[in-house]
């Protein structure tokens, strides 16, 4: 296990450890799945004209709003209600601003109109697919933390709900490899959104640790009180933008 994985694993462990940090984890887990503000898959169903597509397109939306109940119930059983979610904490919009152009665009605007191609789908799909196998890879790690503190329902939903990623990504596969000219095209596109997604993933996660540190959540003290300090002035995103920082509602 790498040093940073280590890291990851001790960080979700402290978190699970308390109910406070139960209660942040599960909320960022709901506005994940409520992440999508741009309205991207409506607006793929507004623009596919194949009903069958169509259909998978909604079946994967709906997926979604099923997996934020699925963490409310979560989030209920442990005492804590929908709040809100430090903007830099948002995945969707992490991935967004990595990504830059159009997918930074539709994320600051709040509109998916922007795609209109087949390039425009198969670029989404390729963003989809690594958004998805995050979650194949994370909800297992995270189920089992909750399963370690005896809560096999919490760590049951995880598990579920990577199942259904792992469905997802085959649903963005197959929608990627139809709106690509080519397959050389389709493993570029998915080659170069995994890098996106990582390194999205990666300044989420240095973020994630700087705002636990700051709220108690974990590792107190002067001198990770000071590492917080430190990632908050290297993270990109809040560089870019003043209003990063600000929270996000998660109640719908």
């Amino acid at each position: 296990m790498n040093i940073e994985k280590y890291i990851r694993r001790a960080f979700f462990r402290r978190l699970v450890s308390t109910r406070e940090g139960r209660v942040h984890l599960l909320n960022l887990m709901i506005k994940a799945e409520e992440g999508d503000e741009a309205g991207v898959f409506d607006r793929l169903q507004e623009i596919v004209d194949d009903p069958t597509v169509r259909k998978t397109i909604a079946r994967h939306q709906a997926d979604e709003c099923e997996h934020a109940a699925l963490y409310r119930k979560c989030l209920e059983r442990h005492g804590g209600t929908p709040g809100s979610v430090p903007s830099e904490l948002l995945i969707i919009r992490r991935v967004a601003f990595a990504a830059g152009g159009a997918f930074a665009s539709a994320s600051r605007e709040q509109t998916a109109k922007g795609i209109v191609t087949r390039e425009d789908i198969m670029k989404t799909y390729a963003l989809l697919l690594a958004i998805e196998e995050r979650g194949v890879e994370q909800f297992p790690l995270i189920g089992r933390e909750f399963r370690r503190i005896g809560d096999h329902e919490t760590a049951d939903t995880f598990e579920r709900i990577a199942r259904d990623e792992l469905r997802h990504t085959k649903y963005c596969r197959a929608i990627g490899r139809r709106f690509a000219p080519d397959d050389a095209a389709w493993a570029e596109a998915v080659a170069e959104h995994r890098a996106v997604e990582a390194r999205a993933f990666h300044q989420a996660a240095l973020a994630g640790v700087a705002y636990a540190i700051e709220q108690g959540l974990a590792w107190n003290g002067v001198v990770p009180r000071l590492i917080a300090a430190a990632l908050h002035r290297l993270d990109p995103m809040r560089r870019a933008s003043p209003v990063v920082g600000a929270t996000a509602s998660t109640a719908s």
